[in-house]
């Protein structure tokens, strides 16, 4: 029997062998990514904190298909984007311990106001845990693996919560009560697999943004083709439910297919609003 990630490797080769027309999946693969703004209005965001903008950065995976050069050229681009904060959410290294020193003299350098903050992914508990959260602290990257931070405004919190990866092995893992110790902030979950979203939701998150997927790294939306789709119903872009969020990026690197089709490299730029009583839908 072949496990599940060898069947979406085979799987996204045969699709990638059939749909890739002279080489755009790979270029696709190896472009600058797109820059993605997106507006939420969200119920029981603090209007102080209206306009808050956060750049996230998702499954960067440093290796043999992101070298260093393009992960600085992604850092400028990100840097130019004047974010109120950065989120890293998760396989910024894709498995190799060498994939570290990459990720470090390729994103070293990132500002922000509020800063610079990182969770980690099921690829970085490939390396030990010390090495993978010490590659984002070399980087300028604070470390967020079941812990938060508030920021106060006016008399309104924001938390910015990071959860580990569910995948992690023990004596490492999500803790998604972490949550429960921000009760009087507006609660933003870092959390690296969207199938999280159910615990953070019940563990009090208003918003969990999320990668993991890749968009399905190769989507064929119009048959309905997206290898996504065996772990998640939630591929890409925003979802509600009630008056909890979920946000999930594209991300800007691939796994072991170095092919894009139809789910092009992204950085997304979200824009938090409180939501009003005309307007309190997500809009992208």
């Amino acid at each position: 029997m072949i496990s599940r990630r060898r069947f979406v490797e085979m799987s996204s080769l045969s699709l990638a062998g059939t749909f890739t027309v002279g080489g755009a999946g790979f270029a696709s693969a190896q472009g600058l990514p797109s820059i993605q703004q997106r507006t939420l209005r969200l119920p029981e965001f603090p209007s102080a904190w209206a306009g808050l903008k956060i750049a996230q950065i998702a499954d960067v995976h440093a290796g043999p298909y992101m070298p260093v050069t393009r992960m600085r050229r992604i850092r400028d681009l990100v840097n130019s984007l004047d974010a109120d904060l950065i989120v890293f959410t998760g396989d910024q290294m894709d498995r190799r311990p060498t994939d570290a020193d990459l990720f470090v003299e390729g994103f070293q350098g990132l500002q922000a106001p509020f800063g610079v903050w990182g969770i980690l992914g099921n690829h970085d508990h490939y390396l030990p845990f010390e090495h993978a959260t010490g590659a984002l602290t070399d980087a300028g990257i604070t470390p967020l693996v079941n812990r938060g931070v508030e920021f106060e405004r006016s008399g309104s919190s924001i938390a910015l919560v990071g959860i580990d990866d569910l995948q992690a092995r023990s004596p490492h893992g999500p803790d998604f009560t972490t949550l429960q110790l921000h009760r009087q902030a507006f609660r933003i979950c870092l959390s690296h697999q969207p199938q999280s979203w159910n615990q953070a939701r019940v563990n009090g998150a208003h918003l969990t943004i999320s990668g993991h997927t890749h968009g399905g790294q190769i989507a064929l939306t119009s048959k309905n083709l997206n290898a996504a789709r065996l772990q998640t119903r939630y591929i890409a872009g925003p979802y509600r439910r009630d008056d909890a969020f979920l946000f999930v990026s594209r991300g800007i690197g691939v796994g072991a297919v170095p092919v894009r089709v139809g789910a092009p490299p992204e950085i997304d730029v979200l824009t938090l609003f409180p939501a009003t009583e005309t307007s309190n839908q997500v809009a992208a």
